[in-house]
Formats: C-alpha cells, structure tokens, sequence
C-alpha cells in the first residue's frame, strides 16, 4: 500500500517539470526571434520557394516586415515561457484545479503549431510535445480531481 502511494505520488512530484522545462526552452529560444531573424519553420523561403535576397529585390521593405513579425514571435514566446513556468512551478505544482485546466493550452498550442509546420524543420518536436503534455495532463489526474469519499 505504501509503495503503491509512492509510486502514484511521483506522477505528480514530477509532472510539472514537464510544463517548467517547455517554458524555460521557449524562454530561451526567444531571443533568436526577439532579434528579428525570421522564424523557422516555416521560414519565408520554405513558404515562397525564394531566397531572402529574392524576396528583398522584388518587395522593397519586406525584410524590414518579416523582421517585426519575428519580434513580435519572439515577445509572444518569452511572454508565454514565463509564464508557463510561472504556472507550472506554483499554482500546478501545488494540484490547483484551474492550473491544470489552464496547462490543456500547451498541446493546444503544440497541435496548431504542428498543423501549420507543412513539414517544416522541428515539426517532430511538436508532434512528439502534443503527447508528452498531454500525458504530463492526464498521470495526475487524482492529484487535481481526487476521489470523492
């Protein structure tokens, strides 16, 4: 019985580590966008089919856009690091019910991304992040929704 309870303890004592560690990846990929580099995938030419300087030769300022749209990736990406870090190690750590309703996010947010990958570079990584969260989810269910007596 107590190994039992050990066992089904350790779902929980580290499945927030899973929601803190895709944060703090997504934190620390920010800068690259945060710097204006175009984001990939899927990067302006594996969606045109031209190379940067094509592009740049044929739409003057075009650049100059694809760089403010990469910051504001890269804002959207800190912001949402931080704060799935923020959430994971306080409010889900602690077994909050709206925390874990609040964390269904993330392999929302996997899913589209993959979906809007069209095979592009690291589409493995979110297809493979869909089923990692939501098995991060799921293995402490009783934690967040414990059995009525």
């Amino acid at each position: 019985m107590i190994a039992g309870t050990a066992v089904k303890r350790s779902y929980w004592m580290w499945t927030w580590g899973i929601f803190f560690v895709l944060g703090l990846l997504t934190v620390i990929a920010s800068p690259i966008n945060l710097l204006g580099n175009p984001p990939d995938p899927p990067s302006p030419e594996g969606v045109t089919g031209l190379r940067s300087a094509e592009i740049s030769a044929r739409i003057p300022g075009m650049p100059e856009y694809i760089g403010s749209i990469s910051r504001q990736l890269g804002n959207f990406m800190l912001a949402s690091g931080l704060l799935m870090m923020a959430v994971a190690a306080v409010p889900f750590r602690r077994g909050e019910r709206w925390a874990w309703y609040a964390m269904w996010v993330i392999p929302l947010l996997l899913l589209i991304q993959f979906l809007n990958s069209r095979g592009g570079n690291g589409w493995q990584f979110d297809f493979g992040g869909i089923f990692v969260t939501i098995a991060g989810l799921l293995l402490p269910l009783r934690r967040f929704f414990p059995k009525r007596s």
